[in-house]
């Protein structure tokens, strides 16, 4: 069987809060208590799903990018 994704709210806001500062994916990710390799996977799921938490976490994490981007040219 396995095992249960970590993936909930606050893991994906955490993950978002540090990307729109401007962390890497990797930083991001081991920061917030999760591998790069299980937020690799969370990524590519999101990529491929129409629907789901595995689709929103995709598309926050890409709002976080533009974030970090309009953080960057404004600073």
């Amino acid at each position: 069987m396995a095992r249960p994704s970590k993936l909930n709210y606050e893991i994906q806001q955490k993950i978002g809060e540090n990307i729109a500062l401007g962390l890497s994916y990797s930083l991001a990710a081991e920061a917030s208590g999760v591998t790069y390799q299980s937020f690799n996977q969370l990524m590519s799921k999101g990529n491929t799903d129409q629907y789901g938490e595995y689709f929103q976490f995709y598309n926050h994490i890409k709002k976080c990018n533009v974030n970090a981007l309009k953080h960057f040219w404004n600073a």
